[in-house]
């Protein structure tokens, strides 16, 4: 499981590449060029880089996948480590915005969420795990389920003590997934709609779609007619919700 997270404080930032016949050349840029130029951004500590799976999880699992025909979702996942996270990443944005009008970022990028977060809680799974760690070079999982959701903010300490003591400890019973984050949004103006809450899955194991299929199975099949599942929670709009492979393992 992963040895960085959880982290205090990330962000998470959606990105395509608009050209799909320039892949190669945005993913070479992206590595060699923008990782190095976001490393040295102030109050980034990590930068790491992960790629949509998008299988296809049914009806229930819908909100997971990406639009159809939509291109491939390139996940960028930062740890930063300052008193004011958002004011980070609004740096950054200005910094890509500069390099923009100078010409030096890649033409076909297309950013198109960009949240930031701030750690809740954290659950490990106690089951034997079915492979080894893979020990990736940057301590990061294989593999990471993201869900973007939302809450009753006057219920906050309701829905997280569900998601602690009774989601997390169900979802961790299923094999192949290792841990569990929690976090809530540190946007100072949230809309309406937006998620406010934010939950990392990790897994260590060769098919992690088949054990999200299956998470989404118990849910709709076995936790939700248990009552399972916590009555504070609202729906939110988000395109960012998936399952999405380490970008060494792609």
């Amino acid at each position: 499981m992963s040895e960085l997270f959880p982290a205090k404080n990330i962000a998470v930032e959606v990105l395509h590449c608009t050209d799909q016949s320039r892949t190669k050349e945005f993913n070479r840029w992206y590595d060699k060029v923008h990782v190095p130029e976001l490393k040295s951004s102030s109050g980034i500590v990590d930068v790491y880089r992960y790629l949509d799976v998008q299988p296809d999880f049914g009806e229930a699992g819908a909100r997971l996948m990406a639009a159809p025909g939509s291109p491939p979702r390139y996940l960028t996942l930062y740890r930063i480590n300052a008193a004011d996270p958002w004011e980070v990443m609004r740096q950054v944005r200005d910094d890509e915005e500069r390099r923009a009008a100078e010409g030096k970022l890649f033409d076909c990028l297309e950013s198109t969420e960009l949240t930031v977060w701030d750690f809740v809680a954290c659950r490990h799974s106690v089951l034997s795990p079915i492979k080894p760690d893979s020990r990736l070079p940057d301590g990061m999982p294989e593999a990471i389920l993201l869900l973007f959701g939302g809450m009753d903010p006057a219920h906050k300490t309701e829905h997280d003590d569900w998601w602690l003591y009774t989601h997390a400890h169900d979802l961790l019973e299923t094999p192949g997934m290792r841990q569990c984050q929690r976090y809530c949004t540190l946007n100072p103006q949230p809309a309406v709609d937006e998620p406010n809450v934010l939950n990392i899955y990790e897994f260590e194991v060769d098919d992690p779609a088949a054990v999200v299929q299956r998470i989404v199975d118990d849910d709709l099949n076995v936790r939700r007619p248990q009552g399972r599942f916590s009555q504070f929670s609202k729906s939110v709009r988000s395109g960012a919700s998936g399952v999405y492979r380490h970008w060494d393992l792609m």
